[in-house]
């Protein structure tokens, strides 16, 4: 029994040990970008030795993927049964109006890492490009019939940017607050270009007269 409880003891110290080095790169990302990040600098701010470091990340790409589990973790991506049940457009839309926001704001640390500076290291650009993918299926399948009006998707675009948000909230807002004011302008818009598309004037290529 004493051996065991040691062995949990253990097993505690070790992921406390991991955990701490994830946010030391983490708040350096945020702080200096990936660029200017060095393996020495985590380690100093996670204050570990060195060959602590290596025990648990022999590679800064394994100390990546750690980082992507970790904020994939805090902030899962929504998926498409955000719609069930949802039968109209501008319903579909309002749910991912919510869901959107709901994201984002469990997301700002993944998404300001970002704006700090791009990470196009292969781990970051492969977990970008799953987001991306995502928030694809996500637009279209709200959309419907208008996924493929250039002007719908390129306003689903522009409401999901974390800049966006930030403005919105920058009055201290609520997400709910956030959520319902976007939606209140939004909505609208979807309905009448949704009509226009029944009429067959929505998504016209503008070079024709």
């Amino acid at each position: 029994m004493p051996r065991a409880y040691r062995l949990g003891k253990r097993t505690a110290s070790v992921e406390a040990t991991r955990k701490r080095i994830v946010e030391a790169a983490i708040e350096l990302y945020t702080e200096r970008g990936i660029s200017a990040t060095t393996m020495r600098q985590v380690q100093l701010r996670a204050d570990i030795a060195p060959g602590t470091l290596r025990n648990h990340f022999r590679t800064r790409e394994d100390l990546d993927r750690a980082m992507v589990e970790r904020l994939t973790a805090e902030a899962p991506l929504p998926d498409l049964s955000i719609y069930d049940g949802a039968e109209s457009v501008e319903e579909r839309v309002e749910r991912l109006t919510v869901a959107t926001y709901r994201f984002l704001d469990q997301a700002g640390r993944i998404y300001r890492m970002w704006l700090r500076e791009p990470m196009l290291t292969p781990v970051w650009t492969e977990t970008g490009s799953r987001y991306g993918t995502r928030w694809a299926e996500l637009w279209r399948a709200a959309l419907g019939p208008l996924a493929e009006d250039d002007d719908a998707m390129t306003l689903l675009r522009a409401i999901s940017e974390m800049t966006f948000f930030d403005s919105i909230r920058a009055r201290r807002r609520s997400v709910e607050e956030v959520s319902s004011l976007v939606a209140s302008v939004l909505v609208p818009w979807i309905t009448a270009r949704h009509a226009a598309g029944r009429d067959g004037s929505a998504g016209r290529d503008r070079s024709r007269p």
